[in-house]
């Protein structure tokens, strides 16, 4: 089984299958058989027994003197003569000579002996049921007959022998049982029908399922089998067979990993040899800004030196023009209170006429109730003119209605002339007042000028100061930053060494693999050297002064203070002592880390 194909292997199953079917069709057809055979045998048993009974009731009678042998004897054969079943079966019976005693169908062989007779085998069938009932006193004896209405149809026939001791009779009922083979050949032809559909159907399914099988394959699992191992084994240079027009099935699908394996470890090779040369670039650097860095920070010293003057005669400055600047602010506090104060007055006035510009509207709302109800009053004339004697008594009312709005009219329009009076007379004084204030406003307005150019001058002065510190600070943080990038050198340094021996055993690992055009030699390049990008050279950092403009006697905003982010020397990154610690697993994760002086390069100039 083990030196067998795939497909030998399915086609095996279904040939099992096959024979299985035939099989199971053959024992379903001889069940069904035994079956029918089994039923025939019960139900000739049950005749026979009955016609028994019937005999052992006439022999009881016979036994209680209620009648002679002779008579009993000759009334049981008249009753099981008279017995039938089915279409035509019958019950006869004979003695041991073999002589028959009675036969309802062949009354020409009561009272003959029948011992030689024959079945068409041969077989002398009468003996057999003597010696039978004999000897197990009932049984079922096989023979050949000849069916009824013909002379040489042979069929099987089955006789159902019980042997009554008492008066030495055999009482036997037969029956054919060709139909019962009839039905077993028609029983077998239908399964055998339906096995074979069944197993056409089931051979199809197989047949789709070993070429769906085999495609997806693509050939022999342990040729697929062998091609993994081997690609596991690191040969990734040789050779998938795959069937022409092939692009589903599982060795198409290894030999696309075979080849983007053997392009990855190309890559790999070529990787590690251009970080090699990367390394030596690296090394070569550090030991170039290395000399710079303490260059930079002798630099920064002599500059710290020269600011830490300069702060002290600017803070000089920022204290007189702060004095300045106090004195300006009281003269303009005291003129914001009178300029305060005159507001308030023209709040005060121009609150009047709004006050009596309300009343001026308020009267002429008055006014138009007073139309309005002179109107009513018309109409409530007009209408108790209309209801004649009626309407008499609300016409009064209508007319006293009508006099009062015309007299509240009046006064209204009174009113509204002397408010209108007083509102001119308000706006003449509000005009007034508002004119002093203007003037306060001018006043305020001048003073508070001089206020905020004492105020620039200070602030200037103090901005001057803060960024002449910060500028200290800043110088004193670069020599601090500086210091730390020598020891970031040295830590870059050796984090480089620790990653070229990465790369080398990198190289070793991938050096396993057998790649077509590719194989590994002992530098470890992996004959990539060639085709190795050229590693950029370093470009050497240049520096430029930019001069700043003279200052200016006119007074300028100044901006926003510079804010200075404080590096601390004790968190300052330790990237040489991780990479040279961690060895494969800082190889891996090497993280790209930003130097704390890059912190002091957001200060800005000014």
């Amino acid at each position: 089984m083990k030196n067998l194909s795939l497909k030998a292997k399915l086609w095996l199953v279904l040939a099992v299958m096959w024979l299985g079917l035939l099989l199971l069709a053959g024992w379903s057809a001889l069940n069904t058989r035994d079956t029918m055979m089994s039923e025939r045998e019960a139900g000739l048993k049950n005749v026979v027994e009955t016609a028994a009974g019937i005999v052992k009731g006439y022999a009881d009678d016979v036994a209680a003197n209620k009648l002679s042998l002779a008579d009993a004897q000759s009334q049981a054969l008249q009753r099981l003569g008279s017995m039938r079943y089915g279409k035509d079966n019958y019950v006869f019976v004979f003695d041991s000579q073999p002589v028959v005693l009675m036969h309802p169908t062949s009354k020409d062989i009561v009272n003959k002996n029948v011992g030689d007779r024959k079945d068409t085998d041969g077989k002398l069938y009468y003996v057999e049921m003597v010696k039978l009932g004999k000897q197990q006193q009932q049984g079922i004896v096989h023979y050949m007959g000849r069916l009824p209405g013909t002379a040489d149809t042979r069929a099987e026939k089955i006789s159902q022998v019980n042997y009554f001791a008492p008066w030495d009779w055999y009482l036997v009922s037969g029956v054919f049982v060709n139909d019962v083979q009839a039905a077993f050949y028609d029983n077998l032809l239908k399964l055998l029908v339906i096995m074979i559909i069944i197993g056409v159907t089931v051979s199809a399914t197989m047949l789709l399922i070993i070429r769906s099988v085999t495609r997806s394959l693509g050939g022999e699992p342990g040729y697929a089998a062998a091609i993994a191992a081997r690609i596991a084994g690191g040969e990734l240079d040789l050779t998938v067979l795959v069937d022409a027009g092939d692009k589903t099935s599982l060795l198409h699908a290894m030999r696309q990993m075979q080849q983007q394996l053997a392009a990855a470890i190309t890559e790999i090779r070529e990787g590690t040899h251009n970080i090699g040369d990367s390394i030596k670039e690296i090394s070569a650097g550090n030991s170039d800004l290395s000399a710079r860095t303490e260059q930079q920070a002798a630099s920064l010293q002599q500059t710290a030196a020269s600011m830490e003057q300069l702060t002290a005669t600017v803070r000089q400055n920022a204290d007189n023009a702060r004095q300045a600047g106090q004195l300006a602010q009281s003269a303009s506090s005291i003129a914001a209170k009178g300029g305060a104060v005159v507001g308030q007055v023209v709040h005060t006035m121009q609150g009047i006429t709004d006050s009596s510009k309300r009343i001026a509207d308020i009267i002429g709302v008055i006014d138009g109730i007073a139309f309005q109800t002179n109107i009513l009053a018309l109409n409530a004339a007009v209408e108790a003119a209309r209801a004649g004697e009626q309407g008499r008594g609300f016409a009064v009312v209508a007319a006293e209605v009508r006099n009062l709005a015309q007299r509240s009219a009046q006064a209204a329009k009174e009113i509204k002339e002397l408010i209108g009076d007083s509102v001119n007379k308000v706006d003449g004084g509000s005009e007034l007042v508002a004119r002093a204030g203007q003037t306060m406003d001018e006043i305020v307005q001048a003073v508070k000028r001089v206020t905020d150019i004492m105020a620039e001058v200070t602030v200037a002065s103090e901005e001057q100061s803060s960024g002449i510190e910060q500028v200290n600070q800043a110088v004193m943080q670069m020599d601090k930053v500086t210091q730390q990038n020598a020891a970031l050198v040295e830590q870059v340094a050796a984090a480089a060494t620790s990653l070229d021996g990465q790369a080398q055993r990198l190289q070793d690992a991938v050096s396993v693999f057998q790649v077509a055009g590719l194989r590994h030699n002992g530098n470890g390049s992996g004959g990539s050297s060639n085709n190795a990008p050229a590693v950029a050279k370093r470009t050497e950092p240049s520096f430029s002064v930019k001069q700043l403009p003279a200052s200016t006697s006119s007074p300028v905003k100044r901006a926003a203070p510079p804010v200075l982010r404080s590096v601390d020397a004790h968190k300052a990154p330790k990237v040489g002592k991780a990479a040279a610690a961690s060895g494969a697993q800082g190889a891996r994760k090497a993280p790209v880390t930003k130097l704390a002086a890059s912190n002091a390069d957001d200060w800005e100039t000014f």
